[in-house]
């Protein structure tokens, strides 16, 4: 089976759906999927430009990403997170630490091992970005229900696990 590409997902979410329920339910799924992709590629861009206005690259901003919803990351699992090896994410972290944006501490229930966290200056960039997202959800959300806001809020977290938990457990060929 192939994966629509994002060109195939809106043409057929603005195509007349056959009738019935079955096929309200897929022009919806589509629509979600085209959402959820819009989203993904409004992140992206807002990453590029923090970066470019911090100075750094956007893999620095993925890895202050991981560590801003992870506090006390250890270096190994940052590295595992952006898929790079242990070498990059001590020059990255090393990179970060000098633009003042990282911290290592002393891991206290392991001696060998540091913990990463954002400094005041990267907690602050990163709070630039979710500002943006709050604003964009709440221009959005102003005339919903609290009951509504709810069930918008578990249906992306349930999406953003499952695509977690997807992209840790391989698929079975």
């Amino acid at each position: 089976m192939t994966t629509p590409v994002p060109q195939q997902i809106d043409e057929l979410a603005k195509a007349t759906p056959a009738e019935g329920q079955n096929a309200t339910h897929q022009t919806g799924l589509l629509r979600i999927v085209q959402g959820l992709r819009r989203v993904d590629t409004g992140t992206y861009a807002l990453r590029i430009r923090l970066s470019e206005k911090l100075g750094i690259g956007t893999i620095d901003i993925n890895a202050m990403a991981f560590v801003g919803e992870v506090d006390g990351l250890t270096p190994k699992d940052l590295g595992k997170a952006l898929n790079i090896t242990t070498g990059s994410v001590t020059a990255m972290v090393d990179r970060l630490e000098v633009k003042g944006f990282m911290v290592r501490k002393p891991n206290p229930t392991d001696r060998r091992s540091v913990l990463l966290h954002l400094s005041p200056e990267g907690t602050e960039a990163m709070q630039w970005a979710n500002d943006h997202f709050a604003a964009a959800a709440g221009a959005l959300l102003q005339a919903s229900s609290e009951e509504s806001i709810v069930d918008i809020a578990e249906f992306l977290e349930g999406i953003g696990q499952r695509l977690m938990a997807a992209a840790t457990d391989p698929e079975e060929d």
